[in-house]
C-alpha cells in the first residue's frame, strides 16, 4: 500500500465510527468536503472501496473493516507510546 497519512487514517476512523461524514467532520473540526476528500484519497491509496453507500447510509466494505481494525490497533499503540514517553520525560526531571 502506498503511504497513507495519519491524518487520513484518523479521518477514516471517525467516519467509520460515526457512519457519517458529517458527524466525523464536526468531531474533527473539518468541513464535510474535506473529510470526503481525505477518504477519497485514502480509498485511492488502498485501491479498494472502503465504504458502500445505500441511499444516505454508508457501510464499511470488507476492506474498510480490515482498515478500521488496523487503525484502532495503530492508534492504541501510538497512545501507549505517548504514555511511555511521558513517563520517560517525568523520570528525567
Amino acid at each position: 500500500m502506498k503511504q497513507a497519512t495519519l491524518h487520513q487514517l484518523r479521518v477514516f476512523e471517525a467516519v467509520a465510527r460515526h457512519n457519517s461524514f458529517t458527524r466525523a467532520a464536526e468531531e474533527l473540526f473539518l468541513t464535510q468536503p474535506t473529510v470526503s476528500m481525505q477518504v477519497k484519497q485514502l480509498t485511492k491509496i488502498v485501491g479498494m472501496p472502503l465504504f458502500d453507500q445505500v441511499g444516505k447510509r454508508i457501510y464499511l466494505t470488507q476492506a474498510g473493516e480490515e482498515l478500521l481494525k488496523t487503525c484502532r490497533e495503530l492508534f492504541d499503540r501510538l497512545d501507549k507510546f505517548e504514555m511511555i514517553l511521558s513517563d520517560l520525560k517525568g523520570l528525567k526531571q
